[in-house]
C-alpha cells in the first residue's frame, strides 16, 4: 500500500506539472517589463515553470529595444518605470509594428498597482490590450494572457 500511495502522489504531481504547462496553451515567448526586481523574479519564475520563454527587462526603453530585436507572443508591461514608462514604450512598440507590415501585432498587457477605472481606460486607449493589477497573481496573469491571446487569434 505504501508503494501505491507513493506512485499516486508522484502521478498527481506529474498531472499538476502538466496542467501548469497547459494553462496558457503552447509555450509562449513573453516580454516582461517591470522595474521592481521582486515582480520580475516572481513572474519570471512562475511563467518559466509553466514552460514559457521569458525575456525580462527593467524599464520601457529596454522593453522597446528587446521588442525590436525579437518577436514576442505577448508583452507584460509595467506602467511606472524609470527611463521610459510603459505608456511611452507601448506607443513606440506600436509605431515600430506599423513600420513593419509583415510583423503581426503583439498584445500588450499593462501591469499596475493603480486600480482606478479612469487610469485603466487611459491604458486601454494608449493601445494596451488588457490590465493586470498588482500585486501579481499567477491565476490573473494566466487568465489575462489566455483571454488576450484568444482575442488576437480570432
Amino acid at each position: 500500500m505504501g508503494i501505491i500511495g507513493a506512485m499516486s502522489a508522484q502521478n498527481s504531481e506529474n498531472i499538476n506539472k502538466t496542467e501548469k504547462k497547459k494553462d496558457l496553451g503552447p509555450p509562449l515567448k513573453i516580454l516582461l517589463a517591470d522595474d521592481t526586481a521582486v515582480n520580475l523574479t516572481l513572474a519570471t519564475k512562475l511563467l518559466t515553470k509553466r514552460g514559457h520563454d521569458i525575456t525580462a527587462v527593467e524599464n520601457g526603453l529596454l522593453a522597446f529595444e528587446a521588442f525590436k530585436e525579437s518577436a514576442f507572443d505577448v508583452v507584460l508591461m509595467d506602467i511606472h518605470m524609470p527611463v521610459m514608462d510603459g505608456l511611452e514604450s507601448t506607443t513606440k512598440i506600436h509605431e515600430f509594428e506599423a513600420s513593419q507590415p509583415s510583423r503581426r501585432p503583439t498584445p500588450i498587457i499593462a501591469m499596475t498597482a493603480n486600480n482606478e477605472q479612469s487610469d485603466h481606460q487611459k491604458y486601454l486607449k494608449s493601445g494596451m490590450n488588457g490590465i493586470i493589477t498588482k500585486p501579481l497573481d499567477i491565476k490573473t496573469i494566466v487568465s489575462q494572457i489566455r483571454e488576450i491571446i484568444a482575442d488576437f487569434s480570432s
